[in-house]
């Protein structure tokens, strides 16, 4: 019989008053299943690409980081295209790849969002860097030593009432 029929019968002693016990079946439960020790290991995925978040303002990239060529993809158009050629924009998102040696190694997919494009351009870096990080955590110090993983903590300021802006006033005539 297998141990899945196999049933466990609980018996009670009740004891009658003339001293002689009698035995009364109580209820039928299952044999417990066994407990297997050495249950199968969890299959490990091996990672092909790289996640990081950038912000700058109120500019957002998504950032994810594959083995490739190079390229450089921003809301499904090629960087140079999405940056208007700009070469300092174009230096100040690939300054992560040239710190740490890693150019033409990654294809960048990023999703931006918000802000302007001198902030979506930080905002892009700063995804980058963490994206790095992620996939060799040693690029750590030469990453931190050039701010690479701070965020710019600079934001616009609210308008005031009773003022044009932040803090520009309306002009003042004395006469």
């Amino acid at each position: 019989m297998s141990e899945e029929k196999k049933k466990i019968i609980k018996k009670k002693v009740i004891k009658k008053k003339e001293g002689e016990p009698v035995v009364e079946q109580v209820k039928e439960q299952a044999a417990p299943k066994p407990v297997h020790h050495h249950a199968p290991k969890p299959k490990l995925k091996k990672v092909t690409r790289f996640y990081g978040t950038g912000r700058r303002k109120n500019a957002t990239a998504q950032v994810w980081l594959s083995i490739g060529s190079g390229s450089i993809l921003v809301n499904k158009r090629p960087a140079d295209e999405y940056f208007c050629r700009r070469p300092g924009l174009m230096r100040e998102f690939n300054q992560p790849f040239a710190l740490t040696g890693n150019a033409n190694k990654f294809d960048v997919t990023a999703l931006m969002s918000g802000g302007g494009v001198v902030a979506q351009a930080d905002a892009l870096r700063m995804g980058i860097s963490r994206a790095l990080l992620e996939s060799d955590p040693g690029l750590r110090k030469v990453l931190r030593t050039n701010d690479m993983l701070k965020r710019d903590p600079r934001e616009k300021e609210r308008k005031k009432y009773g003022l044009k802006r932040a803090r520009r006033a309306f002009q003042y005539s004395k006469r």
